[in-house]
């Protein structure tokens, strides 16, 4: 997936998401609109219904309206309320009468408008001659259609809120999918590289055998011999380490541990790191007689990579400190490094699988990202732990606890 391609998609996700929040609010402000206008349309019935019977039921077609209109205010609270209470909206309310022949001049009044609180008025003519108008204020129950709605409105907030989740998940899959898919590529690159090294040098060794009579000359040939074993050697190990990573994923991988003592194979991990080509200091604290149950080949592996790893992500002179003791039921091994050390934001990801800290345009150091994800599978196997602390420009160190007993 191209960077556009997952910008674009993003942006459609986002778009959408602020869509649906937007029909939601829209969908749920109709709805509490509908029930004002609702309210207001009961009101205004029951007022028409009031006028009609308390001022207006002895009109007669045909005679001017207003000689006929007797205009009582209790007559028409008589009628209203109890029309309010069968309606379902009976509120505070405020009554004024006005004569429209005078300028609106208010005749008669009932109540306090100003003491309503979110008081909708209301206009309602009294006589055909429109002389006569019964204004009304009433309070309008905002608060109330408020709660009635809080079911609808949870729900779609509800709603908003798991389509936001599902989409945040869709996004980060697809972050994810697209640096795996960035770390695999760069896997293929890095497994090219290694394997080619090798081979162009072992090819070159032996072509030198076979072109420059190196045969009648014991000691070249002898040093030539040895530079294609040194590079078959280190072609099998990336080989075998690959294969050890895939069968592991397969859960076929034998794991047979026995019982064996710490300090010899600390040693061995040692006398390797002299074949490095860099000056290692090493130095092991470890009681002779320490003992533990372990997978003799697969523990000496991730006590190689991790010692490797120390030595590749080094400067200069390199110095090792392994330290192994008992705590309780656990064996702990310790190994601190005086290397470049690891950001804080890529220490977590360090043993996810084809994990590199990235280096920017530097390509000093290969690999695959699969040596210290092949160390966690060997450890949790065992039944341990293993973490990582760091400080950038101070070191690394790497602690692993295993069961004592296996």
């Amino acid at each position: 997936m191209t960077r556009r391609t997952f910008r674009i998609i993003s942006m459609v996700v986002v778009a959408s998401l602020v869509a649906v929040a937007v029909v939601q609010c829209v969908w749920v402000r109709k709805l509490y609109n509908d029930k004002v206008a609702d309210f207001v349309r009961r009101v205004q019935s029951a007022a028409y219904k009031s006028v009609y019977k308390s001022f207006r039921m002895d009109a007669i077609p045909g005679f001017t309206p207003s000689d006929m209109v007797k205009i009582d205010l209790d007559d028409f609270t008589f009628w209203f309320e109890p029309s309010l209470l069968e309606l379902d909206a009976l509120q505070p309310y405020a009554i004024e009468i006005i004569n429209n022949h005078f300028d609106g001049m208010v005749m008669m009044r009932r109540g306090d408008s100003e003491s309503l609180k979110n008081a909708e008025r209301i206009e309602v003519d009294i006589d055909d001659s429109k002389m006569f108008t019964l204004r009304l204020f009433v309070e309008v129950p905002y608060t109330d259609f408020w709660k009635q709605m809080w079911g609808l409105i949870l729900s779609s907030l509800a709603i908003v809120v798991l389509l936001a989740g599902v989409f945040i998940y869709l996004i980060r899959t697809m972050f994810h999918q697209k640096s795996l898919e960035e770390m695999r590529r760069d896997l293929t690159h890095n497994i090219t590289h290694e394997l080619k090294t090798p081979i162009s040098v072992a090819y070159t060794a032996n072509d030198a055998l076979r072109n420059f009579a190196a045969e009648s000359d014991v000691e070249r040939r002898k040093r030539y011999l040895d530079i294609v074993a040194s590079q078959l050697s280190r072609l099998s190990t990336m080989v075998e380490r690959i294969l050890a990573v895939s069968v592991e994923e397969g859960d076929v991988v034998r794991h047979n541990p026995m019982k064996l003592h710490l300090r010899p194979l600390l040693d061995e991990v040692a006398g390797n790191c002299a074949a490095t080509g860099k000056r290692v200091e090493f130095d092991i604290e470890c009681d002779e007689a320490l003992e533990l149950y372990a997978d003799r080949f697969h523990l000496k592996n991730i006590l190689s990579t991790i010692t490797d790893n120390s030595i590749k992500y080094s400067e200069g002179e390199v110095s090792i400190r392994c330290r192994a003791w008992v705590e309780q039921e656990w064996v702990n091994i310790s190994i601190a490094d005086n290397g470049k050390g690891i950001a804080a934001r890529h220490l977590e990801h360090i043993f996810d699988k084809f994990y590199r800290v990235p280096s920017g345009d530097k390509h000093d150091v290969r690999g695959y990202g699969l040596g210290l994800y092949y160390t966690r599978q060997v450890v949790e196997r065992h039944r341990g732990e293993i973490r990582a602390t760091s400080q950038e420009g101070k070191g690394t160190t790497m602690t692993i606890k295993l069961p004592h007993n296996g």
